[in-house]
């Protein structure tokens, strides 16, 4: 009988800005239990990865973690897999940011076990061709990837097994294909199956490799799976058959077979990840085509031999699928160009690490897209991205300013779309002002507290949100095994049907709308189209400049009114100051027609405070208070604002005349592992007015919002 070699890649991962409590419950739940399991087999040989955002936490609060794992390291039965430190996709990052991240990890890795790495975990699985070039740089001799990279590049089911070498500008790396049944099997199979899989192989395929890598959350964390993992001894189990099969299969390193074992040959690799996150990348309406055209392929038992050719988008798409994850994606990237530009001055070793070591944080990869798990949706790992983007940002500033009272004003290609927008730095505050998208301000961060306001998702519609309609799901397997969280459905809570509203603009602020109606609170939470051209429609840019300690930039355009349809001529002014953080816009609109006209304007902005429902974070209208997810409407009102006693923020609004507040609470309706959700994510507040405006005249609005910590 032919032997086969498992090689098992443990992944184990927390992001940047999950909650304490996560750590400890996964901890509690899989990562210690699963790490003594393994300890008391010694003869069971396996590759681990721990993100860094993992091994801060465990080397602060669980230091026996590390120390245990150490010594299995040092035994000869684990070896430590490198990778981007802050756990980033790397083909998202400069190169000098991804060889960056991975150094990081390898000077960590070698000064806490005493070995440096010889292979690494792409984030995701993500591939990019130039992959092997920024690895190699990094010392790195191989990696995991899915299988189904590998059809896509025109290999079949025997060519699965073993690795491949593949290369970049003559920098060479070993491939491992992860095997898919082995990764849908753990631990959701009976062991027996895995053994009955390795006979085959190894009959079929002769001596060769068999590869798993997958999330170790998967043993206690997934829902479900402590019990199964644990209680009833799934993993305890599983090692007991591989000691007791050795004949059948053996464990090892992907480092000792690698050095025991030549490559099956050379490959070249496309753009992929694993076949879920390919689905997830695409548009919504083309993800359930592709969900159709599988399933008929399945019903046919076609799908095999369509395998190669049947792919989904790839990771970058969701760059493009949501406006949120680009602007996430491109503060990052100026971000890094600007610490960049403050490592070039003198500047001490500390300041730069501290600096750096911002940045990355801010490149952890989880709120940077969307599919089964929350991401993107969740507002706590965006916010804790933004913060440390923002405070490396900061950092770069004391380096490239030196405390002086400063505003910067920049027209750059920021979203890389091929048009500009505007971009306005001071001590205190970042805007990206948008002209092509209404003249909007598209992100504010105030610095002092490190805090993205603008931090809001828009609502859109989602390929499983058809699974909420149709309110049809399972949530037992049957027969003593357990759901994979990709075949299970389950809602945490009531009537999520009625929160499926989507909305017919990117959520931005100072975003006017031309009304023929006064907006009413039904109105806007239906997020109706406007009657004019207001939201949206491109303004010119007639002026920008930054002196004397402050920025001003003036925007226009010509548009129509929404009733008479005449011709109205718009100028909207931002005025930011550097010697205090306030944002001033002027709005300025002059009837060209010949009757007088009127209609209704509506100002609106879209912040976050990040708790719908806490004490210490609301709204205060006519010194009334009312928690950051009230529905209202508040007539007569000139001052209002918002404030944060948390995290020591209070943003005030003035403007030139009384107005009528609308407001309410923006809610998408999300899945991850554990089932479909609502999430808060931030509070819409407009400010209706009444405008008549004479043949020839001009009517002038003006709103002020400044910033402080209460």
């Amino acid at each position: 009988m032919n032997k086969v070699y498992l090689l098992t890649g443990i992944h184990n991962h927390q992001p940047v800005g999950n909650f304490e409590h996560v750590f400890s419950e996964a901890y509690d739940k899989c990562y210690l239990p699963a790490l003594e399991t393994f300890s008391k087999r010694p003869g069971v040989k396996f590759s681990i990865h721990h993100s860094g955002p993992l091994l801060e936490w465990l080397e602060k609060n669980k230091p026996a973690y590390l120390d245990l794992l150490g010594g299995m390291v040092e035994s000869g039965q684990v070896e430590i897999l490198s990778g981007g430190f802050y756990e980033p996709i790397l083909s998202a990052l400069s190169e000098r940011d991804a060889v960056g991240q991975i150094e990081m990890m390898n000077r960590w890795v070698e000064e806490r076990f005493g070995a440096r790495p010889r292979g690494a975990w792409l984030a995701e699985r993500i591939w990019d061709p130039y992959v092997p070039k920024i690895l190699a740089s990094a010392g790195i001799e191989f990696t995991l990837l899915d299988d189904t990279h590998f059809y896509y590049a025109g290999l079949g089911e025997k060519d699965m097994y073993g690795y491949w070498v593949t290369e970049k500008h003559g920098s060479p790396l070993a491939v491992f294909p992860i095997d898919k049944t082995m990764r849908y099997s753990i631990p959701f199979k009976q062991p027996e199956e895995s053994l009955k899989y390795f006979k085959e192989t190894g009959e079929r395929h002769g001596t060769t490799g068999i590869s798993y890598g997958d999330d170790g959350e998967k043993f206690g964390v997934w829902p479900q799976t402590h019990e199964w993992v644990f209680g009833k001894k799934w993993l305890d189990r599983f090692l007991s058959m591989l000691e007791e099969n050795t004949g059948v299969v053996e464990t090892t390193m992907f480092s000792s077979y690698l050095d025991s074992f030549p490559p099956n040959g050379r490959i070249y690799l496309p753009m992929a990840s694993y076949e879920e996150m390919m689905h997830w990348t695409l548009p919504t309406d083309v993800a359930a085509e592709h969900t159709k055209l599988v399933h008929a392929l399945e019903k046919e038992n076609r799908l095999p031999e369509f395998k190669k050719f049947l792919r989904g988008g790839i990771w970058d798409n969701f760059l493009s699928k949501y406006d949120e994850a680009n602007g996430l994606h491109k503060r990052m990237l100026y971000v890094s160009d600007r610490v960049a530009k403050a490592l070039e001055k003198p500047v001490k070793s500390a300041t730069a690490e501290a600096m750096t070591s911002a940045l990355y944080r801010g490149q952890c990869n989880c709120p940077y897209w969307h599919g089964l798990f929350g991401g993107l949706y969740l507002s706590n790992l965006r916010h804790a991205v933004y913060t440390n983007l923002i405070d490396a940002g900061k950092k770069a500033d004391a380096v490239l300013h030196r405390g002086k009272n400063w505003a910067e004003l920049t027209k750059v290609d920021y979203l890389a779309e091929m048009s500009d927008e505007v971009v306005v730095e001071t001590a205190d505050l970042f805007a990206l002002i948008r002209p092509s998208s209404g003249g909007a301000v598209a992100e504010i961060d105030y610095k002092p507290a490190l805090f993205n306001v603008s931090n809001v998702m828009t609502r859109r519609r989602e390929e499983y949100h058809q699974k909420i309609l149709d309110s049809v799901g399972k949530t037992d397997a049957g027969g003593g095994e357990i759901l994979s969280p990709h075949d299970r459905v389950h809602f945490k809570e009531k009537s999520l049907e009625k929160k499926l509203v989507f909305d017919a603009h990117t959520r931005q602020s100072f975003t006017e709308h031309l009304l023929a109606e006064k907006p009413t609170l039904e109105f806007l939470r239906a997020d109706k189209e406007d009657d004019g051209n207001g939201a949206g429609s491109a303004y010119n840019a007639d002026f920008a400049e930054a002196k004397g300690g402050a920025a001003r930039l003036v925007l226009s355009k010509d548009v129509a009114t929404p009733v008479e349809k005449s011709p109205l001529y718009v100028r909207k002014s931002y005025s930011i100051s550097g010697k205090a953080p306030v944002i001033t816009c002027e709005y300025s609109m002059t009837n060209r027609g010949k009757e007088t006209v009127r209609f209704h304007l509506g100002m609106e902005w879209n912040f976050t405070l990040l708790a719908a429902d806490a004490l210490d974070r609301y709204l205060t209208v006519n010194d009334e208070k009312y928690r950051m997810n009230h529905s209202g409407e508040t007539t007569g009102v000139k001052k209002w604002a918002i404030t944060d006693e948390y995290f020591k923020l209070s943003i005030g609004w003035k403007s030139s005349r009384a107005v009528d507040l609308v407001r309410y609470p923006i809610e998408t309706v999300s899945q991850s592992e554990d089932g479909f959700e609502s999430n808060y994510q931030g509070t819409c507040m407009v400010a209706a007015l009444k405008v008549e405006i004479a043949p020839g005249k001009t009517v002038v609005e003006e709103f002020t919002l400044t910033f402080s910590k209460p």
